[in-house]
Formats: structure tokens, sequence, C-alpha cells
């Protein structure tokens, strides 16, 4: 069964995907796996052929990544239909390869695309608290907060409404940086995955070690004015997750921990909360330094491999007109 794994970007989707990559779950081959990069230096393990699909998807229906396009009423038409072909190609070089999935945040926007053309699919969807998202790609970016927790909400509502609790399995990122090692273990049993405790001491020791010191809660949810409707959704993933959240008061135990907490909770966060939206997205504001690169980067990868396979359609013509020239010459009297 094809294991999809989603949730919002900046939320710890590539360090779960590295762990049930080094578990058994095939991602492709290396080749077509993106590199890492300066935001991602343990890789992204994301297959090129799967975001360039997902990208397409959100092109056609006139958004992207950052601009959530609205629901079409049908994944449908001459363009999906095209794409549908291509997907169901990548999707067949995965046969006899099992377990296998693929890794995108995008997938909380495309899944029903996916959903159409395989039989069944288990999600493995990453979630962390919206403000430390946003904060996140607001370093990345250059995005307002507003705008962070906007996506955040569209993206995990949209994944929410289009596969059901029991083919889901959500887990929250800050328990690998407190008990990683229990964590992984339920999210293999679910996804029918063999645990191997190797990885899941590996695991339990690297991740450990980096172990957070300060956490944003759903106290600081309310604290910046987030929108209700956000706030109740991230309880229930949290539910879900079986997260409990750290008592406030002992983090501020931790002295240098709690300081860096309060200093985070404290910013101004005077931007437009995701209600002041009107329930439509907008564009973000410009991007700035190595986050406008990214995008740029990652637009111009998708190109590239659209013209290679271009071009190696125009060489298989090519060699075909040929091998048809040398077959007429050689019924020439």
């Amino acid at each position: 069964m094809p294991v999809c794994i989603a949730g919002m970007h900046r939320s710890g989707t590539s360090m779960v995907a590295k762990l049930l990559h080094e578990s058994g779950l095939y991602l492709g081959p290396d080749s077509d796996l993106i590199p890492p990069g300066p935001g991602n230096p343990e890789g992204f393990w994301e297959n090129r052929r799967f975001v360039q699909i997902n990208s397409r998807i959100l092109k056609e229906l006139r958004g992207g990544w950052d601009y959530p396009p609205s629901i079409p009423e049908e994944w449908s038409g001459d363009r999906m239909d095209q794409l549908r072909v291509k997907a169901e190609a990548i999707v067949a070089d995965f046969a006899g390869r099992e377990p296998w999935g693929w890794k995108d945040p995008r997938n909380c926007l495309t899944l029903p695309f996916w959903q159409q053309m395989l039989d069944s699919t288990r999600v493995a969807l990453v979630v962390r608290n919206p403000l430390e998202t946003a904060e996140s790609l607001r370093k990345r970016n250059g995005f307002s907060y507003a705008l962070g927790l906007a996506l955040w909400h569209t993206y995990y509502q949209r994944v929410c409404d289009a596969v059901a609790p029991a083919e889901r399995i959500v887990t929250h990122y800050d328990v690998y940086f407190r008990d990683p090692g229990p964590e992984l273990r339920r999210v293999l049993t679910f996804l029918d995955m063999p645990v191997d405790e190797d990885v899941v001491a590996r695991a339990s020791a690297t991740l450990v070690a980096e172990a957070r010191h300060y956490r944003l809660t759903t106290q600081d949810l309310r604290k910046v004015g987030a929108a209700q409707e956000l706030i109740e959704l991230y309880r229930q993933l949290c539910s879900e997750a079986n997260w409990r959240e750290v008592d406030r008061k002992r983090l501020r135990a931790d002295g240098k921990g709690a300081e860096r907490m309060n200093e985070a909770s404290d910013r101004t966060w005077n931007e437009p909360s995701p209600a002041e939206f009107g329930g439509r997205m907008s564009r973000p504001e410009p991007l700035r330094g190595a986050g406008r690169l990214r995008l740029q980067l990652e637009e111009a990868q998708v190109r590239i491999a659209e013209l290679e396979q271009a071009v190696e359609a125009q060489q298989a013509a090519l060699a075909e007109r040929e091998a048809v020239q040398r077959e007429l010459m050689t019924l020439k009297p």
C-alpha cells in the first residue's frame, strides 16, 4: 500500500521521510531525489517526478504551493488527463518495490488527484505548531506571520477533508525531540512496515541529542489572536497524534530555554490575523534573499525536467524516422 507523506512546509516532513526511508520505504532511485539544500542539509527526500506533477497540478488550477487554488469540482479536463497519464507512468515504475511512497508538502493540496489512481493509500501526516511553522516560513521566504498561519490552516484542512482518520496517522514534530523511539514504532506499525530497531536506536540518539529547549503552545496561538478555527484544527491534530504539550511551568524551570520561548511568544504579531483574509488567500509579499532564489531554483528544475523529456521524445522520433528511411532505402531497386 503506497505511503503518502504530507504536512505543511517547514513542519518536519523531511525528517519523518528520512526516518521512513531508513526503515525501508522506497522513495525512488537516488537520481530522482531532490538533493539537499541550505534549508534542508539532511535532504528533502522528495522525488522530483512527484513534485513536478504536483506543481503542474497547482499551476493548472491557477495556483501554487504558496497560493492554494480553489478545490476543483472534478479533477478532470484535458490538461489534468495528460498529467494523470504521466502520474500513472510514475506510479507504474514503483510496482514491485513495496513498501513505497512519496513525500511532498503539496500532497495536502493535491491528494484527491492521486487517490483517483491508487486503490488505497496510507497517509503519514506531520504536524507542527502553526506559529513555529509561520516563523520558519518568515525566515526562509519572508512571509508575514498572517500568511504563514493562513497557509498552515488551508493545508491541514484540505488534507483532513481528503483522507479519513482511519487512513491517516498524525505524528507531531516535537515528539521526535522528546522520545522518538516509541513514536517511530507507532508510525511504522500503522504503515505496515517492519520496525528496524537499529534505525530506531539511531533516531533516538541523534534527535534527542538535538532536543529543543522551548516550544510554542496553543496558549501562544490564543495570545496572538489566531483564528479559533485554526486553534481547534491544531488541537484535533494534536489529539490524533497523542501529543500533549509540555507544561509552561516545566519549561520555565529550564531557564535559558524558557527565556527563548518567551522571546518568541512576545514578538510583535501585528500583521492581519488569518480571519482577516476574509476566507480567501492572497499573493505573498515579495520574497527576500535565499527564499526567492530557492523558489526560482525549484521552478527552474521543473522546467529543465520538462525540456529533458521533450528532447528525449524528439530524439526517439528522429531515431524512428531514420530507421524508416533506412528500411525504405533497402527496398529501392
